[in-house]
């Protein structure tokens, strides 16, 4: 199974709308409604001009709509996309080409549309004819008429009576329902005649109107193992503070490194960094964030002490790091690099430093790798070099929180983060992270900006908001990763 979800992301707002789910073969219920129940369908005229863009839409678009409903005020559907993008540019496609002809004929500007479209992914097997009757029958439901089969502009007429309709594809499982035309109808005919179950009828028209999946809880179920992410009901709540950013420790037992106790203690190359596998943030300093920014967003902390750091997830494993344990790109951020060892400042003098290991780290060992310590007990070069590369680090780092500081004091920075969905229906991927208001930065005064300009601190600005484009990147990543 063929599984991607698609967001959308509004650049700069850093928050992505109702998650898409598309399945491959698996058919959707879509639903478009017009702008405060304007009357999108006037007379035959606006019917027929629709149904001919609709005819001339699905033939290039990869799309097969299997039944449909135009009522006055909104359109009803049930498509099969053949691949991910197909219904998304039909759709904009659809209401490009119908604002165009309506706003021409009534002389009015602007859209028809109440925001976006509405979609359901529908567990077929289960549910198809479920929903092709229910869009069948809303002209009944809302009293346009007393027989269903009366109303010109629905799929019934093919579906029911094999009438000519250029529009419908009669989908798989319709096909299945005999081995001659005669036989489908009949027996799509007795499931349509049948008593109409309230239950489902509302259990349908509730997953479209909240954007869920029409199907069994197993489905639903199995569905979200395979993305990732919820996709039904949650109550909201709003994160503990303390709790927004917090990410699993790299370092899993930092011990003191000794000169005696790890006489005997090699080390391998690096080949392995799932230990990050679990962070949502990396911390990256300022004179590599154009190139980690090139790959991934660089965000600022909301604690009271702001730091920059990649965002690498959407709130599951690292996005970055692919299923061998290897960074997707080729600079790796330096904080990975100086992993196993760390620096620390000691309790009796704090401008002391004193070298840390994570002792459970898989690169040591004393069979294998490079010595730490000579025989004479000093360090080696291999220890040497990883010294100077976290005293460096250390330095770099100092800088950044300075320049972060400065940045968060002026009043520039603003909270942000990525949620799916709209209301009540919304949930919060990743939060507890600010960026910049272009907005405020514009308002600094002269004398600021000038100053940031000398110090670097409006390029690095500049590396922090371009590389906001690539939170589209994760959605991406997540997709192929899915697949």
């Amino acid at each position: 199974m063929g599984v991607k979800f698609l967001s959308y992301i509004n650049k700069g707002e850093v928050l992505a709308r109702k998650l898409r789910v598309f399945i491959e073969n698996t058919p959707q219920h879509i639903l478009l409604k017009g702008l405060d129940n304007l009357e999108l369908f006037k007379d035959s005229e606006d019917y027929d001009k629709f149904l001919s863009i609709l005819e001339e839409l699905i033939i290039n678009k990869s799309i097969n709509i299997n039944a449909y409903v135009l009522m006055p005020a909104y359109f009803e559907f049930t498509v099969t996309p053949l691949d991910a993008d197909s219904l998304p540019k039909f759709m904009q496609s659809l209401g490009r080409k119908y604002v165009g002809y309506y706003n021409k004929k009534y002389n009015r500007t602007g859209t028809l549309w109440e925001g976006r479209y509405k979609s359901s992914l529908i567990e077929d097997t289960v549910y198809l004819f479920e929903v092709m009757k229910y869009i069948e029958s809303l002209p009944v439901y809302e009293n346009v008429t007393s027989n269903a089969q009366d109303y010109k502009y629905s799929s019934i007429h093919k579906n029911l009576f094999n009438k000519k309709d250029s529009v419908v594809t009669y989908h798989q499982l319709y096909k299945k329902l005999g081995y001659t035309q005669q036989d489908r109808i009949e027996k799509y005919g007795e499931i349509f005649n049948k008593a109409i179950d309230q239950e489902i009828y509302h259990f349908i028209k509730n997953s479209l109107d909240k954007q869920h999946v029409t199907g069994s809880k197993q489905y639903i179920e199995n569905i979200e193992r395979l993305v990732g992410m919820t996709l039904s009901s949650k109550k909201r709540g709003r994160p503990k503070k303390e709790t927004q950013t917090k990410d699993k420790k790299m370092y899993k037992n930092l011990t003191v490194l000794d000169k005696t106790k790890h006489s005997e203690l090699k080390i391998s190359p690096m080949t392995d960094l799932n230990f990050a596998r679990n962070n949502t943030f990396l911390p990256v300093v300022a004179n590599e964030a154009a190139l980690v920014g090139g790959a991934f967003p660089i965000v600022f902390t909301a604690d009271e002490n702001p730091s920059m750091v990649a965002l690498v997830s959407l709130g599951q494993d690292s996005l970055a790091i692919n299923n061998e344990g290897k960074w997707i790109t080729n600079y790796v951020p330096s904080v990975l690099r100086k992993y196993p060892f760390a620096l620390a400042a000691t309790k009796e003098n704090p401008d002391q430093r004193v070298i840390l290991i994570d002792e459970e780290s898989a690169v040591f060992s004393k069979s294998k790798g490079k010595q730490l310590f000579k025989k004479s007990g000093e360090q080696s070069d291999t220890l040497k070099h990883a010294v100077d590369f976290l005293t460096s680090h250390e330095t770099q780092m100092n800088v950044t929180k300075n320049v972060a500081k400065a940045i968060a004091s002026s009043g520039i920075l603003e909270d942000r983060e990525i949620s799916v969905g709209e209301g009540d229906e919304k949930q919060v991927l990743v939060n507890g992270f600010k960026v910049v208001d272009r907005e405020k930065l514009n308002a600094l005064s002269d004398d600021i900006l000038a100053d940031w300009v000398r110090k670097g601190i409006i390029t690095l600005i500049d590396a922090h908001l371009k590389s906001l484009d690539n939170i589209q990147t994760l959605f991406t990543i997540a997709n192929q990763r899915q697949n």
